[in-house]
């Protein structure tokens, strides 16, 4: 769902430059999470998840392609996100609370869809439950002291599913991926994260590029 354009990092002969943000490695040999130690972590994570009504943040992403891009995310719950790039990226990634915007202010296109109809609806929802029958968490595995799960919605499969990571230590969410129906993996870690701050309400707004005449419905 988020693809802005690609960006990449130089590299020297002998030292390469470290990344602004550390992705989450899989080097680790995992074991998966059971029986009451899974409904305990379960119950902790959404604890967490409920108590940030809001959210400002950097975050670093990492495309399909292996991209690298980085910006600016508010989040106000609930349903309100956006994803502000930098260095002049035309992309914005927006919702009001009812509909996620993807805005490409070069091409001057917009594409929407209903917020509780993505991967994001679980950051966003009003009260998170991972107990909702609506809901599959698969498995949730333990490595390099994170907590990793997925969260699928069978009645959504058009839109894909995320996995969220955790740090197990205090389940403050470091990371998540967002996989797409064909398969394809955007990755976004979370920087210097404030919780519970004033965001107003501008944020979750965008100047429509579109010509007048072409603009949908807004809702």
């Amino acid at each position: 769902m988020l693809s802005p354009a690609a960006s990449s990092f130089q590299q020297e002969e002998e030292k390469k430059p470290e990344e602004k943000a550390a992705m989450v490695s899989f080097d680790v040999p995992p074991t998966v999470i059971a029986g009451e130690d899974r409904e305990n972590i379960l119950s902790r994570v959404e604890d967490n998840l409920n108590k940030v009504r809001s959210l400002k943040a950097t975050f670093v992403q990492r495309g399909p392609e292996g991209n690298v891009d980085e910006g600016t995310i508010f989040l106000a719950r609930p349903g309100k996100i956006r994803f502000e790039y930098a260095h002049d990226n035309p992309i914005l990634v927006v919702s009001n609370g009812d509909m996620l915007s993807f805005v490409d202010y070069e091409i001057k296109q917009v594409s929407r869809w209903p917020i509780d109809k993505t991967p994001l609806n679980v950051l966003v929802d009003d009260h998170i439950d991972l107990s909702d029958q609506d809901i599959e968490i698969p498995e949730m595995i333990r490595f390099a002291g994170l907590i990793k799960m997925s969260v699928l919605q069978p009645d959504q499969k058009d839109q894909g599913y995320i996995t969220l990571i955790f740090e197990e230590s205090t389940m403050e969410l470091k990371s998540w991926e967002v996989v797409d129906v064909q398969g394809y993996t955007t990755r976004i870690a979370l920087l210097n994260p404030e919780y519970n701050v004033t965001v107003d309400d501008a944020h979750f707004t965008f100047d429509d590029p579109r010509p007048q005449r072409n603009r949908g419905p807004r809702r």
